[in-house]
């Protein structure tokens, strides 16, 4: 039985938290022990059998103090690490995920740290450069620079390998290990009856309403579209978002879902699943939609969505902020769609996984 620490800000997210969720139960179902280190004590999901330990309530007060606050809370850190080994075995494995709490591990400077790093980097540091904030992707650049040079890292996907090359950043090691899915609890979950059945055939975009997934080329993609099937959001609702659809004047057509507890018998039941990104670091909905064998249209982002759709399925990857050319891709894949087989899925699936952090060790 190994000890493993999994370090994050908090468990809010809908992406690297839930990885840190599915990281959890798979270490503990090949009976690891899991402890969650959280920054702040904001938590949206449930924890099955992990032990969580949270340094704050509000992490607001150590913000301000930036560097000064990264120190006290890695005091916490390693003091409520101490009391857990005081008594028992020593942490085999850390695992930190996100800059925020990657500077807290740093500082904390625990033994047998790895950092996971779950999107592209280079692409954030463009997109402040195209919107003129110079100095802000600078200050980002040198962070990055700073938190990972010399460190053990784990790019969950070959994209963010090549990004962290690209940017020059000299790591000790780093290993491409994908984020692990439970296949066969994905699939009992579709099969649940939900409060939240939609009747008839329909498009979904299960991504949320954030600027890096791009639902303003996904709208004006679907506006192209000749009688198309109506289009599901599975995010929250947005002011923006609304004025987005009403100014294409398909709101008769649209509708945006909400937060669901479990999506999954949607996105099982959806005639096709539809990402718009410009970015992404490994997109886990459109492995979860094969799973279920759910027909996905993608954009080719970095990173990752190649690497999902992959062999006949490649066709179905879009050019990136190109609504005409995601709006084809979509017909097409409505027109026809590939068996989705076991081949695209089983490198992703947790027993394989598992093997990978395994390895580590070795």
């Amino acid at each position: 039985m190994k000890k493993i620490g999994l370090i994050a800000t908090n468990l809010a997210g809908s992406g690297a938290e839930k990885v840190v969720l599915h990281l959890a139960d798979m270490f503990e179902k090949h009976g690891d022990e899991v402890h969650i280190f959280l920054l702040e004590n904001v938590i949206s999901y449930e924890v099955k059998g992990a032990r969580i330990h949270t340094l704050t309530k509000d992490r607001s007060f150590f913000k301000l103090l930036k560097g000064f606050g990264d120190k006290l809370l890695a005091f916490k850190l390693k003091g409520i690490i101490h009391r857990i080994e005081r008594d028992g075995q020593k942490f085999d494995l850390f695992l930190s995920n996100l800059p925020a709490a990657d500077r807290v591990a740093r500082e904390a400077d625990l033994r047998h740290t790895k950092y996971l790093i779950h999107t592209s980097y280079s692409m954030e540091l463009n997109e402040f450069r195209d919107r003129g904030k110079f100095r802000r992707a600078a200050k980002k650049e040198k962070l990055y620079h700073a938190l990972y040079e010399g460190k053990e890292l784990i790019a969950v996907s070959q994209g963010i390998k090549g990004d962290l090359d690209h940017m020059g950043i000299h790591y000790a090691t780093c290993e491409v290990i994908y984020n692990p899915f439970d296949v066969g609890a994905i699939r009992d979950l579709g099969e649940e009856k939900s409060v939240d059945e939609i009747e008839g055939e329909y498009l979904l975009s299960a991504s949320a309403f954030r600027p890096v997934k791009r639902h303003d080329i996904l709208l004006r993609a679907y506006s192209k579209l000749t009688d198309p099937l109506p289009l599901k959001l599975l995010c929250n609702p947005d002011p923006k978002l609304e004025k987005m659809i009403d100014e294409l004047g398909i709101g008769n057509k649209v509708e945006i879902l909400g937060f669901m507890k479990n999506p999954y018998p949607v996105i099982k039941n959806a005639k096709l699943l539809i990402l718009s990104s410009e970015r992404e670091g490994l997109p886990t909905v459109l492995i979860e939609a094969l799973i279920l064998g759910t027909p996905v249209v993608s954009t080719d982002c970095v990173s990752g969505p190649s690497e999902i759709l992959t062999g006949e399925l490649s066709q179905y990857l879009a050019k990136v902020n190109d609504s005409d050319d995601l709006s084809k891709k979509i017909s097409l894949a409505i027109e026809y769609y590939p068996e989705i087989n076991e081949s695209y899925i089983e490198k992703f699936n947790a027993e394989n996984i598992y093997q990978k952090y395994l390895e580590l060790e070795r």
